[in-house]
């Protein structure tokens, strides 16, 4: 065989070639499917965690907000006609329930932004200030009414002078506009803004979280689709160059066969390599007439 023929056997691309590219492609793109299922699972992760903060420290800011309005409720309630059930009702929230230290430590402990915990701190601080206007409210109206069985912590408060020696109806009336007056309200809008303005920082916080997570996989989403699209389009065009070197050669070696006509050695190398068999074959069962 002559090196013009061996190199003729040698050219041309070979078929298991491409089909190791179109496995290779495939490959890639069930590990691309996968990475991005991996990737989708992450940020649904993330999302729901955030989430899952975002409604712990929502509810906590909402649970000192309440709690706090509890407590004015019962002491407005108690100055108003003496019934010491209220006044059961404050101590149990203050002491028992607590839920505005809960409050606190919920926010510390879901990962609050400490800006947002330092408010829930001051807000709570200034509803404690506050307490002590209530325990004094309450005193009074203890002395008015002379109740005898009420809570330990009120026996520590001290009325002072002028008031201890008011009229029964006078310390209602002092212990009502204590806790009901303009600037007991002033005191509780400022507790009360300070949570609002909590509860919108979490929103606001919860719609960035959210416009960051949809952005982060709508990128990871694009590139995937980009990845995806180009090796689709090579596998096809891997797919399509296949059918021009097997196929389409195959078609046209069934007609030279029929015509019994050697094969154009064309298309893959392997196919090559077969029409040059099939050609030396050929002409050793029909020699020429030089040959003869």
């Amino acid at each position: 065989m002559t090196t013009s023929a061996r190199n003729k056997k040698n050219s041309g691309i070979s078929i298991h070639v491409i089909h190791l590219a179109m496995i290779a492609c495939a490959v890639i793109i069930a590990v691309l499917l996968v990475l991005s299922t991996y990737q989708a699972s992450s940020v649904f992760s993330a999302m729901s965690r955030e989430t899952g903060n975002y409604i712990v420290r929502q509810k906590a800011a909402h649970d000192l907000m309440e709690a706090s309005d509890y407590l004015t409720e019962n002491v407005q309630r108690f100055t108003l006609d003496g019934d010491t059930a209220y006044l059961n009702n404050y101590f149990e929230e203050a002491f028992n329930s607590r839920r505005r230290e809960a409050a606190i430590v919920s926010m510390s402990e879901g990962g609050a932004d400490q800006m947002l915990v330092q408010q829930l701190q001051e807000a709570m601080a200034e509803s404690q200030t506050l307490m002590y206007r209530e325990y004094y409210a309450m005193k009074l109206v203890i002395e008015a009414l002379e109740i005898q069985d009420y809570p330990d912590t009120l026996r520590t408060v001290e009325l002072t002078e002028s008031d201890a020696f008011l009229e029964a109806e006078e310390k209602m009336n002092l212990a009502r506009d204590m806790v009901m007056g303009a600037e007991y309200y002033a005191s509780k809008e400022k507790i009360r803004s300070r949570l609002k303005y909590d509860l919108e920082t979490l929103d606001q916080q919860m719609n960035q979280t959210r416009r960051d997570t949809s952005a982060r996989m709508m990128r990871e989403l694009t590139q995937l689709r980009i990845v995806t699209i180009v090796m689709t389009v090579i596998l096809i065009a891997l797919i399509v160059l296949t059918a021009r070197l097997s196929t389409l050669p195959l078609i046209g070696a069934a007609g030279s066969i029929r015509e019994r006509k050697k094969i154009v050695p064309t298309g893959s190398r392997e196919f090559r390599k077969l029409a040059e068999s099939y050609n030396e074959m050929f002409d050793s069962l029909h020699p020429t007439k030089e040959d003869e």
